[in-house]
């Protein structure tokens, strides 16, 4: 059993075994050898300590199993150790070792899974891409690592996260915590950030172990995404759909919103993906501005209508456009948030978008962002057009992943246009929560 380590990867393991280091970042491009480095140290910790539970996830339990448990650890076991000393449960994806311990593979996209996974206590939780995770699931298998389990030297195992992924925008939450290691919300220094390490990777890296031809191919890709997928950089993404958006020209400092200013409310529901609520204001020309969010993932629907009346307080909107789940939705009625079913076009809501981005005939935009949105920028940056397509073909859609403050962002936007004139009654009721405008 072992690997040929090349250089990034002997480091690494240096840094995987280094006193005081708890959690760990290894970031960077494709197939440079970060993955299947972690894969041997989960094995050999799994040998180590008999009796230990590790932990390989990702997002999407078919993304686990395709990725994680047959390219990778079927792969890498297959290669270097005899079968009589493990077994691996097809069914709950487990991989049972001769002394006890167990790799349990899985994926967090269900709540349910969720909970069942993160019953139990590991020494070690490995989260696979975990840019594709909410800052919330990460803080939530962090509690996981409890499991108390001692080597044969008597050494108790030390409770180790590591995270890997390749790069996104650097607005995303894993690149304050784990690049700047700041909370992604105040962006004050983590209170463990001396236990925090980060080692970025690269292809060439891993040069040795791959074709030339796929180094080519790499090196042949748009400059962003080369900087992304070839050199690990942490860049703003290529084939954004809002490509008209610069935080120069449509962020602004945060400002006390006018009382005579008319508000408006957004919500795209959520539970192991994020729960969005974005709150906007129109000026008296007409320009909207987005001015609160509430972004969390793994909380029940009356928790966040909790938050959202206690960040709303006496504010008045003329109305709340949700996503169509009667069941949330009447969950939020009952807590005091009426909301209208919200217009779910896709095209059509990207396009009221990207006309309000677009400056009009005084040089100015109709859409702004108060800068302290790290969510709704960060998933800005990130919302792109499908592999091959561009925003000139109107039946392109927008890949379906980290996007749910831009679908509650398109509601917003379609619920504004969708009334002539811009002047209309609220659906809503409680004079708290909504009013006229």
């Amino acid at each position: 059993m072992g690997l040929k380590f090349n250089e990034k990867q002997k480091k690494a393991w240096a840094l995987l075994a280094s006193k005081g280091k708890t959690r760990f970042l290894f970031d960077g491009g494709s197939r440079s050898g970060k993955t299947v480095l972690i894969t041997e140290y989960l094995v050999r910790r799994a040998l180590q300590f008999p009796g230990s539970r590790q932990l390989a996830a990702r997002k999407h339990k078919t993304h686990a199993k395709a990725s994680l448990w047959n390219d990778t650890f079927r792969r890498y076991l297959s290669a270097g150790l005899p079968r009589s000393c493990y077994r691996m449960n097809e069914t709950e994806l487990t991989i049972c070792f001769k002394n006890g311990s167990r790799i349990v593979v899985g994926g967090l996209d269900d709540s349910d899974r969720m909970e069942k996974i993160l019953g139990n206590e590991y020494i070690t939780v490995f989260l696979n891409e975990a840019t594709q995770l909410s800052y919330e699931a990460m803080q939530m298998a962090v509690t996981r690592l409890a499991q108390k389990v001692r080597d044969a030297r008597g050494r108790e195992a030390v409770p180790k996260l590591i995270l890997d992924c390749n790069p996104r925008g650097p607005r995303h939450w894993l690149h304050y915590v784990g690049v700047r290691h700041v909370d992604p919300d105040t962006e004050i220094e983590l209170p463990n950030v001396d236990k925090w390490v980060r080692l970025n990777w690269s292809a060439h890296d891993n040069r040795e172990n791959l074709p030339a031809e796929y180094l080519a191919a790499l090196e042949a890709l748009p400059e962003l995404m080369r900087d992304r997928m070839l050199n690990g950089i942490w860049r703003d993404n290529q084939g954004a759909v809002y490509e008209e958006f610069d935080e120069d020209l449509h962020g602004v400092e945060p400002f006390p919103i006018p009382d005579d200013w008319k508000k408006v409310r957004a919500i795209d529901f959520g539970f192991t993906n994020p729960f969005v609520c974005l709150w906007g204001a129109l000026d008296p020309d007409g320009r909207l501005y987005l001015y609160r969010e509430h972004y969390q993932a793994a909380v029940r629907t009356a928790e966040h209508a909790r938050k959202i009346l206690e960040l709303s307080g006496n504010e008045r909107y003329g109305f709340t456009a949700a996503d169509h789940d009667a069941a949330e939705r009447a969950e939020l009625s009952s807590a005091g948030i009426r909301t209208e079913a919200a217009f779910k076009e896709v095209t059509a809501g990207i396009q009221s978008v990207k006309n309000r981005l677009a400056k009009q005939g005084d040089g100015k935009p109709r859409l702004f962002f108060f800068n302290t949105l790290k969510n709704t920028l960060s998933e800005i940056y990130d919302y792109r057009w499908a592999q091959g397509n561009d925003s000139r073909n109107a039946k392109e859609e927008p890949v379906k992943l980290n996007d749910h403050a831009m679908d509650a962002l398109r509601y917003m936007v379609a619920a504004l246009d969708r009334r002539t004139g811009g002047e209309f009654r609220s659906a809503s009721a409680p004079a708290r929560q909504s009013g006229r405008w």
